[in-house]
């Protein structure tokens, strides 16, 4: 491999742009079968608890039809037409928002009393007793301080209960069926038809949960929603969530129950303002009509007067007519001003003004409307504050309505200013008149015209008192229920395929990414597969992990799979150094990345499998500074290459025959000198391999790691082959990329690796042929089930 090339692997190896092997990858999370098994157990028995013991939540609906009225009325079409009470059309989007309002709710928290939860003890949890519950609590009044509290509710006898807050320690003890008032507050405990059985059948306490009002709102709202049936009509669907339907239907009836009040009481506001206004101005008026009564019985009476002549009569009925007229122009420019001044204040809470005698029903139903938005803006401001995005569309709808009611009054006023002038101009033609009576009728005709016109308007009054009294009665709400609540069957939630589903996958999920995390976050050599991808040195063999404290495994009679791996390794390493000289032996050289990977394991059994084929051997122990093949071989290491190498011992009395097998020799490595590598590069050492080529087949030096001293190099330019060990979960992955500089460089002559330390039939190993009856007769029990899921961890 030339320069280019070799940095082109390296950067492919840098930059990870290696083809994908899904087999590999499959492989991978095959062989943690039992974590997946376990993690899809595990999560499904959650999910199994969970659903067990998670309430049921129900989908309570109602359905509300909302009359929008897009016809005005006729005006004089019946008695209620100058009050318009119903010429106004609602928009649908509004009563949406307005059934969601917080006012609402709080109206249907407090009046079914929904601060209160009931519960008893269950099995696992306490169980919502509602529906059953033995007693009606009504809360006049609770204080604040018992808010997120528990009481627990007993009943001593059939006529008195028990208040007991476990906490503190404090209780009360009450009469049913009373308004009594104690330190939680003022209640009204009800007994109800369900009383007499529960008592009769439960000596546990009710868990009585004293909530704040204003929490308890805001969650029944999250659980509201209003929706419009399509986009053409004005039926709204209502529904709401709840563990208990019972208590759904409670709600939602009675959402639309104080919805209703609500709308009544906006759509009345007009109406009783006119009364109001009515009631004052009938006030003023009767007393002026009596004190003009009086006046004309006295001047008749002072001066003997019975009756008027016939022009004084004309004259006088004239000027009735023209009166009442003018009468109710000027009660017309006073109700004017009265909406002059609701549209111009900019108060909140302003009255709504009197509508009485006007005749225009775009008016009326512009103040109509601007009443609702007014009130709906205050109800918003009272309940989010005035920083609520949804007030400025409002404000935007109340400021053109108050323009256009503006422009409208205008072109009253206008009207009826020139009305008013035109009847002024008739009475002074009529006074021009009645000044050609003689002085006593005269004077007769003014008081009897000042008595009309007080009677006249006193009349009117009373007409249009009537006339909203009726209207006030008659008045009814602009919806109709379509569907009173009602609960669906079926729960709706929790949704338990989905749940299991859901656990199935997370079942899967969690052990992928374990599996993926653990490998991502793996710095040592897991398989073949690392080498291959680091570095293109060959691989020789991989060796079984085997279990056990015997160093040497290879024996004449063995057939462990480990001992054909070695047999195996034995006839690679003759195509590995290829066709061998006459008489001259084969010298290979072991090495590795650092203590702990196998080498002098490895080497010392491959050179027993050399001799067991009857090749004359010998194994060097060439690690002076850690020597391990005496250690395995139970050999004396008082004399060895450190003798010979420093001249205190000849080669025969180095070579040293095993009692394992005849053709198997050890030179072992000596006392530990203080300078390995000083001694290695003496001549004796090329002296000692050209004397061992010539009377032995095969030798092996069992060299020290390369990563930690430079022996090894040293010894390579005196060898035919090496053999690089690699183990298993114990060499690192930036050592094989030192491997590849070392082939690169060709420091070693033919460059081979051997895997070893593989897990038998892990998931980057491979099976063996060669196994015993034991071995084939494996039987699963539980107790193997998690051994093999605590191996894959």
């Amino acid at each position: 491999m030339n320069t280019e090339e070799h940095n082109n692997f390296n950067d492919s190896l840098e930059d990870g742009d290696q083809p994908i092997n899904v087999r590999e990858i499959l492989d991978k999370y095959i062989f943690h079968w039992p974590i997946f098994v376990l993690g899809v157990l595990l999560c499904l028995t959650t999910a199994f608890f969970y659903l067990r013991y998670t309430q049921d939540v129900y989908a309570v609906n109602s359905v509300l039809l909302i009359k929008d009225e897009k016809k005005s009325p006729i005006p004089g079409g019946d008695i209620l037409a100058d009050l318009d009470i119903f010429g106004s059309s609602k928009t649908v989007d509004n009563e949406i928002e307005i059934l969601k309002s917080k006012t609402l709710m709080t109206r249907v928290v407090k009046r079914l009393n929904l601060m209160l939860n009931y519960h008893i003890e269950g099995r696992v949890i306490e169980v919502d007793i509602y529906k059953n519950k033995p007693v009606d609590i009504g809360v006049v009044q609770m204080d604040s301080l018992w808010y997120g509290k528990t009481l627990n509710l007993t009943f001593p006898s059939l006529n008195t209960y028990k208040l007991l807050e476990p906490e503190s320690g404090e209780q009360e003890i009450g009469r049913l069926d009373s308004i009594q008032k104690n330190i939680f507050g003022v209640f009204n405990i009800k007994r109800n038809k369900k009383f007499n059985k529960w008592v009769s059948q439960n000596s546990g306490p009710i868990f009585l949960g004293l909530k704040d009002p204003q929490l308890v709102v805001d969650d029944y709202l999250k659980k509201l929603t209003v929706t419009i049936a399509s986009k053409q009509s004005t039926v709204l669907n209502l529904t709401f969530e709840s563990t208990v339907p019972e208590r759904g239907k409670a709600i939602l009836n009675t959402l639309v129950q104080v919805y209703n009040e609500a709308a009544l009481t906006d759509k009345n506001r007009t109406t009783q303002s006119t009364m109001d206004f009515i009631d004052l101005r009938a006030k003023l008026i009767s007393g002026e009509l009596t004190d003009a009564e009086k006046d004309v019985e006295l001047y008749k009476s002072e001066r003997g007067l019975t009756d008027l002549s016939n022009d004084a009569s004309v004259f006088l009925e004239n000027v009735k007519v023209n009166d009442a007229k003018l009468s109710e122009v000027n009660l017309k420019l006073s109700v004017i001003q009265d909406i002059r001044r609701y549209v111009n204040s900019k108060s909140a809470g302003e009255k709504l003004p009197s509508t009485l005698g006007i005749e225009d029903p775009t008016l009326l139903g512009q103040i109509n409307q601007l009443g609702q938005l007014q009130l709906q803006k205050d109800n918003l401001i009272a309940t989010t504050g005035e920083n609520n995005p949804r007030l400025l569309p409002i404000e935007s709808q109340v400021e053109t309505l108050r323009a256009g009611i503006k422009s409208s009054v205008e072109n009253i006023y206008q009207t009826v200013s020139n009305t008013k002038k035109a009847l002024q101009g008739n009475e002074s033609q009529i006074q021009s008149a009645i000044r050609t009576v003689p002085g006593k009728e005269r004077q007769l005709i003014g008081l009897e015209r000042k008595k009309s016109i007080k009677e006249t308007i006193y009349l009117y009054l009373l007409q249009k008192k009537e006339e909203a009294a009726l209207s006030y009665a008659s008045a009814v709400a602009d919806t109709r229920i379509v569907d009173p609540a009602f609960a669906i069957g079926k729960p709706i939630k929790p949704k338990r395929q989905i749940i299991f589903l859901g656990a199935l996958l997370l079942g899967l999920i969690l052990p992928m990414g374990y599996v993926y995390a653990k490998d991502l976050l793996n710095v040592k050599v897991k398989g073949s597969n690392d080498i291959i991808k680091l570095t293109e040195t060959p691989i020789l063999a991989q060796v079984l992990l085997e279990e056990g404290s015997e160093a040497i495994v290879v024996t004449g009679n063995s057939r462990k799979a480990i001992a054909e791996q070695f047999r195996a390794i034995r006839t690679n390493m003759q195509f590995l150094r290829g066709k061998q000289q006459a008489g001259v032996g084969n010298v290979t050289l072991f090495t590795s990345s650092m203590s702990g990977e196998g080498k002098s394991f490895v080497a010392s059994n491959i050179a027993v499998a050399m001799a067991i084929s009857g090749k004359k051997t010998v194994l060097l122990e060439l690690d002076l500074r850690k020597p391990k093949v005496s250690q395995y071989l139970a050999l004396n290491n008082k004399t060895g290459l450190s003798n010979y190498l420093i001249g205190k011992a000849s080669i025969n009395e180095i070579v040293k025959q095993t009692e394992i097998n005849p053709n198997f020799y050890v030179i072992g490595s000596g006392p530990i000198p203080p300078n390995p590598s000083e001694l290695l590069i003496q001549t004796e050492m090329e002296d000692l391999l050209a004397y061992l080529r010539v009377n032995f087949d095969e030798i092996l030096i069992d060299s020290p790691p390369v990563g930690l001293v430079t022996d090894a190099q040293i010894l390579a330019r005196l060898t035919d082959a090496t053999i690089y060990l690699i183990r298993q979960n114990v060499t690192f992955k930036h050592q094989i990329k030192n491997l590849e500089q070392l082939r690169f460089g060709n420091r070693f002559p033919k460059l081979n690796v051997i895997l070893n330390g593989v897990k038998m039939g892990g998931k980057y190993g491979y099976g063996y042929g060669y196994y015993s009856d034991d071995v084939s007769k494996t039987s699963v029990t539980l107790g193997s089930f998690f051994k093999n899921i605590t191996k894959r961890f």
